[in-house]
């Protein structure tokens, strides 16, 4: 069951950051980090530009675009691109995973099979979850919060705050996830989830 739980996670995580990679890509932005997982790198390369990572932890992941959260000149940084395109980037992640999440729901439900069910209900609420305004650092925290710091602030101030706010509210909802393991695994075990 535990099993189960994380390596529905990690192939969640892995195709939600592979969606922004691949979205900041067709939009001409430069992805300078892919990573799956935070903390100490375990393994890496370089490809076209872009650092491909796999660290310790792997609780989440992330795409480092080029003066994601700085101001630039460069046509190629995420702060430079026309929120339509910011949008889509931020978007394409929770849209991957709610879409395999539909699909593996369904097929699980139909040829009754719980790992494809489980997998699809995870999915979706990574998806959603994800998407929700609740935090500047979750994916809906970039759609709604930025442009609302950039109109209060300008563009150069409001990205300094909303790179605070963002640092923090990642630190706030890092602790809670590791604080939430324990209970996790409980449920799991005990076949809640």
């Amino acid at each position: 069951m535990i099993f189960t739980f994380l390596i529905s996670l990690y192939i969640c995580i892995i195709f939600h950051e592979l969606g922004h990679l691949l979205a900041a890509k067709l939009v001409k932005c430069k992805v300078e980090v892919f990573s799956i997982g935070f903390g100490k790198e375990l393994f890496s390369f370089n490809y076209k530009g872009t650092k491909y990572r796999i660290a310790l932890f792997p609780l989440g992941g992330f795409n480092k675009l080029k003066d994601e959260l700085s101001y630039s000149r460069s046509k190629y940084a995420f702060t430079n691109l026309k929120y339509r395109d910011k949008l889509f980037i931020i978007s394409t992640g929770c849209a991957i995973n709610i879409f395999m999440g539909l699909i593996a729901f369904n097929l699980g439900k139909y040829f009754l099979n719980y790992n494809l069910y489980y997998f699809g209900w995870l999915s979706l609420a990574l998806g959603i979850t994800n998407f929700l305004p609740i935090a500047p650092c979750l994916d809906g925290g970039y759609a709604v919060w930025m442009p609302i710091y950039f109109k209060l602030y300008g563009k150069g101030k409001g990205l300094i705050k909303f790179e605070k706010a963002n640092k923090i509210s990642f630190i706030i909802l890092m602790i809670l996830n590791i604080l939430c393991i324990p209970l996790l695994i409980k449920l799991i075990i005990q076949g809640a989830l």
